[in-house]
């Protein structure tokens, strides 16, 4: 029977129909199965590597910002590029000072090459480079890092996890590689030596490699049919086991494909000699001793999992490897994707109810007592069947457990603890995903497509849709974490399922992950806790709160937290809440004891970086405008905190180094500069302001005095100029929670205030005292003395008030002055400290009212000293941020990412043929790092 007609949908519906859906096909998840290789690596220092589409060439993009360089490649890929292909391999370490990446060689050996960095992010310098027999290409290399994981706790302190990995001691770097040839080696160089050294041991068979020992050179793996060789490893590192202090150990997971040979490859017709023609040919009868013919079955991936366990150790004078195959892991899985280690530490023993009078045989710890540490092996599979509709994605995990069997020849074992399918979704790239030490447990983030979905109607169509979630899945069982969310996914309108990724590798923090296809670069959001803003003795615990402690223990970048909190979805109260949350884990780690790595000016130079990017992504200028504000105030934070160093530094037993006297004049300018900024906004609030309490409903403001100020024009000019108007403050009223007037009220800003306003009125009386003996000590002895005299300031008195107002600025309870770091400004709390420091300031002699407002230059007749710029003091470009010199034109010097300063440290400072090692000493604590802690850039990239 035939349909009906009347109820068949009409050709024209169906092509309506499709074109508002798009769907996926198996052909556009086959580059997985496939194994194309698209590296990518995250660096701690913010620092994205990806190889070029089509050279030999690796990329680096600073996130977040649009900034891209290229890395310099080896003499031998530059004198024939077309000759190797991309890199297929790119690892960087921990600590960012090392980079290497495997570039495979078409029909030729293969390159390994090694960088190391300089002091900007972007320098890289070739260290060295050695050639891969074919057959012996790198497959994954990772570098072993001595460095133990910080990690938070429920109450707010940090520890630090336990070793994962081996210890070198005495090497710097040291590089693990797995190769085609299913072979490790190790490269590593002495910390008193400039060469690289190596070893080689199988990892298909036991295996001992001492670095005196003879290497023996390596052979291509041969066979009677194929060659095997291992297509894609992976690294386990273990932490450390408490029972079992002395032992370390990683795995290696490798999975292998089986490839012909060129003496192999004949088809069917060659076997028959038989041509049909009547000449009678004599057969070659060494023809017939060629190998059997092949199935081509037998060149897929084989479906298991090669294991190896590995102990590198350094015995005191040399390095050596212990290799040990472990049992594989057999799997129905035809196509293996993904395949990953994760570690979970064990648990710590409880130091309360440990014995302490008791014999040494109790004290010893029991192995029953404590939970030993976790190694899971996490791989997904996609079955094409017959490539006839969409494959079907499974994930399974594995739990390595240690055992001690009679024979005691394999002391790990594989047991299946997770087994899932996706269907009808499609796994394509996974990560490890977070860690709570808290309740030990671990999760895998995934990237999960869609088999299809609807297409965007109407006109104003979005340029990207979603098609897929990222997913945080628990271990051992991978069932969807509950407390997580689900990230959108999202790709172009144009191209919907054609771009699959082919590799993930999480941000720093593992809050952002960076996905290569074929076609593109992504950035994702990974799974985050649903977890909201409370009350301030939880706000420790909220996950970005928890990142950026972390960040700042662990000298990290801090890009990815700062992305998030300037993202317009993300209110404001979370940014404050995360700086507070941060300031509560010091505050608890100071009062047990631990030791910080950070400092509470730190947390000020995330803050710029912070309100920086936030006013790049709004667009609100109101919001803009304030969130600039912030910026440079916290910026002006630790300005004041570097200048004090430096005078510190420069301190003698009788007055300062006067051979940096230069620079020490140009610190003195800026802090001077600041003090007059700082003094204006004093004496408009105490002229503008009756100082008595305020009664009003709010008392973020004060009432302005009747007479006289009403009558001034200029006050009242003052009062609707477009400042106040960006500030967003009535004109009747004046904000007592301006930014720069955290100085007077916090206590650490107010003690290092007034710490450099000291040093700066030593340094000027020194000066003074002294008789100049030289053409340019006379010229800076004037500087200096022309530099006070005009400012308006007594900084002697203001000193004494200053001195004055730190008591009563700490007996502040410490939650509100954690408050007022965190979001910038003075919080009702500290009002009326504020309004008495402010009285006292402008009642005393320690302003002079018309230096401080009309300078010499205003006085100049004609056009020659006005500017058509609004730019606030500090924001000079022509300014160093570091030393407050005059930048030079010819160099071209470094620049903040993080602030956007630019500095020219590291010169020479050379003061009548005389160095200045005291100053170069300063300098150079801030040659890696900016003043905010931010990351050096090369000024001209």
């Amino acid at each position: 029977m035939y349909p009906d007609a009347r109820n068949s949908p009409s050709k024209g519906k169906a092509k309506q129909a499709d074109a508002q859906n798009w769907h996926s096909h198996w052909w556009d998840f086959y580059p997985l199965a496939d194994h194309l290789q698209r590296p990518v690596a995250w660096s701690n220092a913010s620092t994205i590597f990806t190889p070029h589409p089509s050279q030999p060439l690796i990329l680096g993009r600073l996130f977040s910002s649009s900034k891209q360089f290229r890395i310099p490649s080896p003499d031998q890929i530059l004198n024939n590029p077309a000759a190797y292909e991309p890199p297929n391999v790119i690892t960087v370490s921990s600590n960012d000072h090392w980079l290497f990446a495997y570039f495979p060689g078409r029909d030729r050996d293969g390159v390994g090459c090694l960088w190391q960095r300089g002091y900007s992010i972007d320098k890289w310098n070739i260290r060295d480079y050695w050639a891969c027999e074919r057959g012996a290409g790198i497959v994954n290399a990772v570098f072993v890092s001595a460095e133990r994981e910080w990690v938070t706790c429920p109450d707010g302190s940090t520890t630090r996890s336990t070793q994962s990995g081996p210890l070198t001691p005495v090497s710097n770097p040291t590089l693990l590689t797995v190769t085609q040839a299913h072979q490790l080696n190790v490269y590593f160089m002495r910390t008193y030596a400039s060469g690289v050294k190596s070893l080689t041991c199988s990892l298909m068979q036991p295996c001992y490699t001492a670095e005196n020992m003879s290497q023996v050179a390596h052979d291509p793996p041969r066979g009677p049919k194929t060659s095997r060789l291992c297509s894609a490893a992976s690294f386990g590192f273990i932490f450390h086991d408490r029972t079992r202090l002395a032992e370390s150990v990683f795995m290696v997971a490798m999975r292998s494909r089986r490839y012909p040979l060129s003496d192999t490859l004949r088809t069917a017709s060659d076997s028959s000699h038989d041509l049909g023609l009547s000449l009678d040919i004599p057969v070659d009868s060494q023809l017939d001793e060629r190998p059997p013919l092949l199935d081509w079955n037998s060149y897929e991936e084989e479906q298991m999992i090669e294991l190896c366990e590995v102990k590198l150790r350094f015995d005191g004078l040399c390095m050596l490897i212990i290799a040990a195959p472990l049992s594989p892991i057999y799997h129905p899985g035809p196509c293996l994707t993904n395949f990953m280690f994760v570690s979970v530490p064990g648990s710590k023993p409880d130091v309360s109810t440990s014995p302490k009078a008791s014999p040494m045989k109790d004290k010893q710890l029991q192995r029953g007592q404590l939970e030993l540490p976790t190694t899971y092996l996490v791989a997904s599979f996609l079955d094409f069947e017959e490539y006839a509709s969409l494959p079907k994605s499974r994930i399974v995990a594995y739990s390595m457990v240690r055992v001690v069997p009679p024979n005691g020849k394999i002391p790990w074992a594989a047991r299946l603890v997770g087994d899932r399918s996706l269907s009808p979704r499609i796994l394509t790239v996974a990560c490890p995903g977070f860690l709570s030490i808290a309740t030990r447990k671990a999760t895998v983030v995934v990237a999960i497509t869609n088999p299809g979905g609807s297409l965007p109607r109407g006109a104003a169509k979005p340029k990207d849709i979603p098609v897929g979630n990222l997913i945080a899945l628990q271990l051992p069982d991978l069932s969807d974490h509950p407390d997580y969310d689900h990230p959108s996914i999202l790709a172009p309108a144009v191209r919907t399922s054609s771009d699959c990724p082919l590799s993930i590798f999480p941000s720093p923090n593992r809050l952002l992950a960076c996905a290569v296809s074929m076609l593109q670069t992504s950035i994702y959001t990974l799974p985050r806790a649903r977890i909201t803003s409370g009350s301030k003795d939880t706000l420790h615990q909220l996950p970005l709160a928890q990142a950026l402690t972390i960040a700042l223990q662990s000298r990290r970048s801090t890009a990815d937290i700062s992305h998030i909190l300037s993202l317009p979805n993300t209110p404001a109260t979370m940014l404050h809440d995360t700086l507070f949350g941060t300031l509560t884990s010091y505050e608890v780690n100071s009062r047990l004891g631990t030791v910080n790595s950070f400092t509470t000016i730190d947390v000020m130079g995330v803050a710029v970086e912070i309100y920086r990017a936030r006013a790049r992504q709004t667009q609100n200028e109101d919001e803009k405008e304030r969130c600039l504000m912030f910026s440079r105030n916290a910026l002006n934070v630790c300005s004041v905190s570097a200048c004090l160093a430096a005078f510190e530094d420069c301190k003698e037993s009788e007055g300062y180094d006067l051979e940096p006297v230069w620079q020490l004049i140009c610190l003195s300018t800026w802090v001077v500069s600041f003090l007059e900024d700082l003094m204006k906004e004093c004496v408009f609030l105490a002229d503008l302001a009756d100082p008595s309490p305020n009664t009003s409903l709010n008392s973020n403001e004060v009432v302005p005095k009747e007479e006289p100020m009403d009558d001034n024009p200029f006050l009242r000019n003052w009062l609707t100029s477009p400042f106040q108007q960006a500030t967003n403050q009535s004109p009747h009223s004046v904000s007592l929670d301006t930014p720069i007037l955290l100085h007077l009220v916090h206590p650490l800003a107010l003690t290092n205030l007034r710490a450099v306003v000291f040093h700066v009125s030593s340094f000027h009386q020194y000066l003074a005292s002294m008789t100049a003996k030289r053409e340019n000590s006379q010229f800076a002895r004037d500087t200096m003395l022309d530099l006070v005299s005009s400012s308006g300031l007594d900084l002697k008195v203001l000193e004494d008030i200053l001195s004055t107002a730190i008591p009563e600025a700490s007996a502040i309870p410490v939650e509100e002055i954690m408050a007022s770091f965190a979001e910038g400004h003075p919080v009702p709390a500290q009002y009326d400290q504020l309004k008495k420091t402010i009285r006292s300031i402008t009642t005393s002699s320690a302003i002079d009212r018309p230096r401080l407002f009309i300078k010499s230059s205003d006085l100049v007749d004609g056009f020659a000293n006005l500017s058509a710029s609004d730019r606030p003091v500090g924001d000079d470009p022509g300014i160093d941020v570091v030393t407050k010199g005059r930048l030079l034109t010819q160099n071209t010097g470094l620049l903040c990412l993080r602030c956007g300063g630019r500095s020219q440290v590291g010169g020479e400072v050379i003061v009548a043929g005389h160095s200045s090692p005291r100053w170069k000493t300063w300098e150079k604590m801030w040659a890696a790092r900016c003043i905010c802690g931010g990351s050096w850039v090369s000024g001209n990239i």
